[in-house]
């Protein structure tokens, strides 16, 4: 699934689980459905035979005689493996083979009837089948092996409904090992959250409001719709058939074999087997729906083709008719990604179809069901009118979830400890593609400013987890979705992959996808086909990275007459306070060194404590720095000499790299806030890098840290101490806005383009009065006018939209609002609607506040987009977020009903709310208030937000005279950076 955390980001402007069915009233439909070879269509009749269902007189225990009952050695033992390291993994007394289901959903009642006939291999002798059900009553149950065994009625079936989700099936016989057919019957109801199958709202193609049938099925939902073995290393082959109403497009992850219409407005449609595959990747989708083709050549190599051919494979994009002329961007973007995947695994794409489907509420921003792909439709909705930085995360976010269907789906991770498999490569992927396709937009140095930065910040607390994560229940699964898994995994690949070299690394993968294709694996299978590959002690290597909580800190203390370096790393922690029993952990630190005198780096590692290196270039060099490129996973302290030589060299874009001066930048300001330099050192680089040519990712480090110091420091500082932040924040953003100016030139870069985009805002949260009347006679321009080109280029919406509300009168609160509820009205692609309810946040009147959140928590708002509101608000003004935490308290149990006691979301919701607090009296308030709460769906998150709490409170208690007098003796220097 790609970007979870990017739920709780509000600058990715991209209903409680009902009770289970009473099995002794729930009914299901008896009508039979035509049965036909599975050849042409599933072999499934909607009840199971009369005889399985009404008699019991033809009930024998039929042992089994010569049965290969072996499915799958190897995945067997996996299973087994997996399951004594997990009590919450259901018993391998029984393991399907293959689903037969038929579901037939209405829309109006919510009401589903099911059947599923499962091949299943009884593996040891049991009287009781133990399987995932959730909100399902099991009406009916018959085993055969070649006849009927037993048949029993829903009074056979208990239900675990807690944590483990599992309904047993009691036999009447003791089955011995076999090759069985288990058919069920059951009934479910269609979900109001958006797990499992649901309804999803939408305009349908007269443009009235309708409901489309969604499912979401990971990590652990398939159970929501069926009763089936909801686990990822238990793999089957799946037949579905739909009964859907008739003017529907119905999908799933293989193509239609065959329709057959019904008399009551209903067509039930059949599609092909699939190949074996996890439960969670199985995915429906229904409603009225348009596509747009194309094809790619990224099937299997057509025997006897000269020069050798790959077959063509189709790839559609569907949506609701009105929205069909928006995804054209996102197709041909899909058919480049598939097409360059093919090449780098040297593998066909494994299925006959690829669906990329657009869905107005989805709870990630996207899902990489195997041959039906869904998005949110912020990643798919790529007009002119959309901004650059939404147009690079839709490329990235397609090929992550492109790259799943090898790694993840092809190939999937036997548990969920080893999610990172699945989240960290296919984020790796992700980025590699779109630097491959646009190598204009340095996609990696904007991942080492968020997401690798995202990821260092998070593993730098107590209460981080590793990438190989014990799952402590089945209700922390969905909370390991975060950036540990997904942004540390990059960047240990990342690191891997520049150690070993690509070309050595991507041989490793191929061989990895080929030797477990359509089956599961382990951390430890890919370690070992890339030491097959590269030579190298790749587990050797990478074990205290992936097993181990955190990173290392590698301090450098240079002699540059003597050209002798020592180096020691320590465990590096956001508080500072590291423990000897904390530090005891030693990493594999590739070194990455550079050097005035030498601009290659040198392959140097260090391994123990600390070790003695020569700088490159020995005595003659003048600055000396590690962490080449930012590919290492680590944080580098300098001697107070060896930083001002690099300080000084950093300035300079002649003299340090990019992405060097990044890291540089980055690693500062962590060792600012942890202790381990004073805040006044990094202001010091702040002000010295305003003679350094401006770059877009040096110049959003910097306004993110002012901005961060500006939080941070606001409850508990004067008034003046503020405006000083401010002053300096001002200093750097204002020339830059107003030498870039509003308008787009042909000849400007992206990263020219991502710079202006940056700065304008900026210049206006620090105060620049020129800019903030520029962006409200823009906005009232625009207002009065929606039908006329817009009097500024679309990158800025938002930015126009933010500064509208926050500093024009209040009455824009509500043109915003307008804005939002009426985007077609006014033009507004996909992420200017939502940048026009993040703008809604923005206010600072208390009132407008309030009515904000109030507003958020209507039917106006999908539940996913409630986090952009909060998000907003958090950092609008340094007030907000405290009235925010009033607002969150009074309606909280609204907020746990309209997203779920078990929501991810709600888990981004909390650490987005309590996360920007700076005040020890906070964290305890925060803590005592949710102490009677039930924080299952965060346990992990809400202990980090309160890690960071505290982290940030002793930050300024720490420094808060060091900043003070380093603003006063600025101050003298200057009237107005």
């Amino acid at each position: 699934m790609a970007l979870k955390p990017d739920a709780s980001s509000h600058n990715d402007v991209s209903a409680s689980t009902p009770a289970t069915p009473n099995p002794e009233t729930a009914t299901v439909a008896t009508t039979p459905v035509k049965m036909v070879s599975i050849i042409t269509k599933p072999l499934l009749p909607l009840s199971p035979p009369p005889d399985a269902l009404g008699s019991h007189e033809h009930e024998t225990l039929l042992e089994a005689q010569g049965t290969d009952v072996s499915a799958d050695s190897t995945e067997e033992a996996s299973l087994v493996a997996v399951s004594t390291a997990n009590g919450d993994l259901l018993p391998t007394t029984v393991t399907p083979m293959h689903y037969d289901i038929h579901l037939r959903p209405d829309l109006t009642t919510g009401v589903v009837s099911g059947s599923v006939s499962i091949d299943a291999h009884i593996n040891e002798a049991t009287d009781r089948i133990v399987l995932h059900a959730k909100c399902i009553a099991i009406t009916r149950v018959a085993v055969y092996c070649g006849t009927l065994l037993a048949s029993v009625d829903g009074d056979a079936v208990t239900y675990d409904n807690s944590e483990l989700e599992m309904a047993t099936i009691q036999m009447p016989y003791v089955l011995q090992p076999a090759s069985v057919q288990i058919i069920i019957t059951f009934t479910g109801i269609l979900s109001e959250s958006m797990y499992g199958l649901y309804r999803c709202r939408y305009r349908d193609r007269k443009g009235d409001p309708s409901v489309m049938l969604v499912t979401q099925f990971q990590a652990k939902c398939a159970r929501l719709a069926f009763p089936c073995w909801d686990e990822p290393a238990i793999k089957a082959e799946f037949t579905l058939a739909l009964s859907v109403p008739s003017n529907h497009i119905a999908l799933s992850n293989m193509p239609v074999v065959e329709e057959t219409e019904e008399l009551n407005g209903l067509k039930t449609v059949y599609f092909a087997r699939s190949p074996k595959m996890s439960t969670y990747l199985l995915a429906i989708v229904s409603g009225e729906l348009d596509f747009i083709e194309a094809t790619t050549l990224s099937g299997e190599i057509i025997a006897n083709s000269d020069p050798p051919q790959r077959a063509a494979v189709p790839c559609r994009v569907y949506t609701a008719a009105a929205d069909i002329d928006k995804v054209r961007f996102s197709l041909d973007t899909a058919v480049r990604v598939l097409e360059l995947l093919v090449d780098m695994f040297g593998c066909a794409y494994p299925l006959p179809k690829l669906d990329l489907v657009a869905v107005p509420e989805l709870e990630a921003g996207g899902m990489e069901n195997w041959g039906l792909v869904l998005f949110r439709t912020v990643r798919l909705f790529i007009t002119s009118q959309t901004s650059l930085w939404i147009r690079q995360k839709a490329v990235y976010v397609i090929a992550h979830e492109l790259s799943h269907q090898w790694f993840g789906n092809l190939v999937t991770m036997a548990w969920w400890d080893d999610l990172w498999l699945n989240e960290g490569f296919a984020t790796w992927i992700g980025i590699h593609i779109t630097d491959l396709m646009y190598p204009e937009w340095r996609r990696w140095d904007h991942f080492a400013i968020e997401d690798r930065q995202a990821a260092l910040s998070a593993d730098s607390l107590r209460s981080s987890h590793p990438v190989q994560v014990t799952i402590k229940g089945s209700a922390d699964i969905d909370q390991v979705f975060d950036s540990i898994t997904y942004y540390k995994g990059c960047s240990l690949i990342r690191m891997l992959s520049a150690h070993l070299g690509t070309e050595a690394f991507m041989a490793g993968v191929r061989a990895y996808l080929n030797a477990h294709a359509f089956a599961s694996a382990t951390t430890s299978d890919l370690w070992a086909a890339l030491e097959a590959a590269s030579g190298q002690p790749v587990a050797t290597l990478m074990h205290s990275w992936t097993t181990h909580v955190g990173y290392p800190v590698v301090s450098v203390d240079a002699d540059f007459e003597s050209g002798e370096l020592r180096l020691t790393q320590n465990r590096f922690l956001h508080s500072g306070n590291v423990t000897p029993d904390e530090d005891c952990v030693l990493w594999w630190v590739p070194l990455g060194m550079v050097s005035s005198e030498c601009a290659l780096p040198v392959p140097a590692v260090l391994h123990d404590r600390s070790g003695l290196f020569e700088i490159p270039g020995s005595s003659h060099a003048t600055w000396i720095k590690l962490n080449y490129n930012n590919a290492g996973l680590y944080r580098v302290r300098y001697s107070r000499d060896a930083l001002r030589r690099l300080a000084s060299a950093a300035a300079s874009t002649s003299l340090m790299r990019t992405a060097d001066a990044v890291g540089i930048l980055n690693d500062a300001v962590a060792l600012a806030i942890s202790g381990h330099v004073p805040t006044s050192a990094v202001l010091d680089m702040v002000a010295a890098f305003q003679a350094r040519q401006p770059e877009f990712v040096v110049w959003q480090i910097l306004g993110m840290f002012l901005e961060s110091l500006h939080q941070t420091w606001a409850d508990r500082s004067p008034p003046a101490l503020r405006e000083h932040i401010r002053s300096l924040a001002r200093a750097l953003f204002a020339p830059q806005a107003a030498a870039l100016g509003w308008a787009h030139r042909p000849n400007d870069s992206p990263l020219v383009a991502r710079l202006r985009a940056i700065s304008i805002p900026r210049a206006a949260w620090a105060g620049d009065t020129q800019v903030i009347a520029q962006a409200l006679a823009h906005f009232e321009q625009f207002y009065a006018a929606p039908t006329e080109p817009k009097p500024f280029y679309h990158d800025f919406t938002a930015s126009v939209f933010e500064i509208a509300v926050r500093c024009g009168p209040v009455a824009n609160h509500a043109r915003v609002q307008d804005m939002y509820e009426h985007s077609a009205r006014w033009q507004l692609s996909e992420d200017h609607r939502m940048a026009a309810l993040g703008a809604m946040a923005c206010s600072r009147d208390p009132a407008c506040m309030w009515q904000t959140l109030d507003y958020a928590l209507s039917d106006h708002v999908l539940p996913q987009d409630l986090n952009i509101v909060m998000g907003f608000m958090v950092t609008a003004d340094h007030r907000s977020k405290h009235v925010l935490w009033r607002w969150f308290k009074l309606n909280y149990q609204q907020l746990v009903a309209r997203l779920g006691e078990a929501s991810a979301l709600l888990g981004h919701v909390v650490s987005t709310v309590v996360g920007d607090f700076a005040t020890a009296e906070m964290a305890d308030d925060v803590e005592l208030w949710f102490a009677d709460k039930h924080t299952a769906a965060f346990d992990r998150t809400l202990p980090q937000s309160l890690e960071f709490i505290r982290v940030r409170a002793a930050w300024f208690e720490r420094d808060h005279d060091d900043v003070q007098q380093w603003f006063q003796a600025y101050a003298s220097e200057s009237c107005d950076y």
